[in-house]
């Protein structure tokens, strides 16, 4: 299994719950550091780190190569990156800088379909599984998040209409889609908003922990018949 951004807080737990379950991991990170510190919070003989700015040309393919030159084989592509252009992306739409658009484009869409064309080859082999992260702004519409829901639901239509092609070839395709998630960066940069979330979520805000075992299912064989989802993990956010 190779984890995307798996040097974050989602990342590392679920790198975590697979290798108590029997997978080898490869971990990426953009720098030397943030894998080390990942690895070392492991301890564990079966994983691994790459390092590798993923906003540079041909890193998904470099990445994807040293993950299969590394296991032999790649069964589960889960992509956990977070990134985006320090832009004005967010809040009203007037405000946004319109030179950081297509940036914002390449970070996260087309990030998601480079690396998917990337382990596709890899994954057809034994009939392996992709995911993708995106977020409930591409499904919940809301004000002062245009940009960012038309990315997360550019995200989820790839992996929609990719899950219906790839099938043939025995490769699952999924997105999850959280809205707020306890105990991340992300969350923590907008306390406001966090506790006004925590407030609506009738079962209460998910944490990583309860997002990797949907994770390791969907990897797994009693997920086999399973394709193309778009899942919410929300707590009761949105329905």
């Amino acid at each position: 299994m190779l984890i995307t951004g798996g040097t974050g807080a989602i990342g590392r737990v679920i790198a975590s719950q697979a290798l108590q379950t029997g997978w080898r991991v490869a971990l990426h990170g953009r720098t030397a550091a943030s894998v080390a510190q990942a690895l070392a919070g492991l301890e564990a003989a079966d994983a691994t780190g790459f390092n590798v700015d993923m906003a540079t040309p041909g890193a998904a393919a470099s990445l994807i190569a040293q993950t299969a030159a590394w296991g032999g084989q790649i069964d589960a592509v889960v992509d956990c990156l977070a990134a985006g252009p320090k832009a004005r992306l967010t809040g009203p739409f007037s405000g946004t800088e319109p030179d950081a658009y297509a940036a914002l484009l390449d970070l996260s869409a087309a990030h998601v379909q480079r690396l998917a064309h990337a382990a596709l080859p890899w994954l057809s082999k034994q009939g392996g599984t992709f995911i993708a992260f995106a977020s409930d702004a591409g499904r919940f519409a809301a004000p002062r998040q245009a940009l960012i829901g038309a990315s997360r639901a550019a995200i989820m239509g790839f992996v929609r209409n990719l899950a219906l092609e790839v099938a043939r070839d025995g490769v699952r395709a999924h997105c999850i889609s959280p809205s707020f998630v306890d105990g991340t960066r992300t969350a923590a940069h907008n306390p406001a908003r966090l506790e006004q979330a925590r407030a609506r979520a009738g079962l209460g805000l998910p944490t990583p922990a309860d997002i990797a075992p949907l994770v390791l299912f969907l990897c797994g064989e009693g997920a086999r018949r399973i394709t193309g989802q778009i899942i919410s993990v929300n707590g009761g956010l949105n329905a």
